[in-house]
């Protein structure tokens, strides 16, 4: 295909986002203590830690479907997934100031896969590229301008900074006027969300490919042009 540019999703589609999350969380609770001696012993607090971290993924995981629908706002989400666990925990924390660090430490969550760098080198060397997010703006410029692909990538898309989130029509052609592209059979949406990358791609008319590391069985009905389960396979498409 005769692509110019090649618009890309970040989080488990470059970088692994739950090592990411796995680490900023456990680090987040050991700032404030969590993990500090008590009658509980260590053994208990492990087992208390992990009822928490089951809870709030699935939590999370609700607010940004929750987020792709336009039911809730990005500020809210950020505040609202601690606001849960504190309560239906008790734990003694103010859900702002945890929210705040969580943030900051997952701006230090830089996991790209294995083939993320060669692969982005790649691409920078035959089209322009673009990273489309719907991350949280200061993460995501923190772990992406941090880590050994930035400087193969010519345009980050964040969508707190565009104004809409994936997968409205509209990211996408911010990004096609950003990189002044007028022609989308030049353009192609790369990611592993279905609901939002590859949705959000037909919504904006340009080719997809569904990057599907963990073998996700697609019962959807969205139906990508292209369908990888390794990074690899995108050199033999592009």
């Amino acid at each position: 295909m005769s692509y110019r540019l090649v618009l890309i999703d970040l989080d488990d589609t470059l970088f692994d986002y739950p090592k990411t999350e796995e680490a900023a969380f456990r680090n987040t609770f050991e700032e404030l203590g969590f993990f500090m001696e008590s009658e509980l012993g260590n053994a208990k607090k492990e087992e208390i830690y992990e009822k928490i971290k089951d809870r709030y993924k699935d939590v999370n995981l609700q607010l940004w479907k929750d987020l792709e629908k336009g039911a809730v706002d990005k500020d809210r989400l950020k505040v609202v997934r601690f606001e849960k666990i504190i309560e239906e925990f008790d734990l003694k924390y103010n859900p702002y100031e945890m929210s705040e660090l969580y943030l900051k430490k997952l701006g230090e969550g830089i996991f790209p896969f294995e083939a993320t760098e060669k692969l982005c080198e790649y691409l920078h060397s035959k089209y322009k590229v673009g990273i489309v997010t719907n991350g949280i703006k200061e993460v995501q410029h923190s772990r992406i301008e941090n880590s050994t692909i930035a400087k193969y990538i010519d345009k980050i898309i964040i969508s707190d900074e565009v104004g809409v989130n994936k997968p409205d029509k509209r990211i996408f052609e911010y990004a096609m006027n950003y990189f002044e592209i007028m022609d989308k059979s030049e353009v192609i949406m790369i990611g592993d969300s279905l609901g939002a990358d590859i949705k959000g791609g037909q919504n904006a008319g340009i080719d997809t490919c569904w990057v599907n590391l963990r073998n996700n069985v697609n019962d959807t009905g969205i139906v990508p042009k292209y369908e990888v389960r390794k990074l690899g396979e995108l050199f033999e498409i592009l």
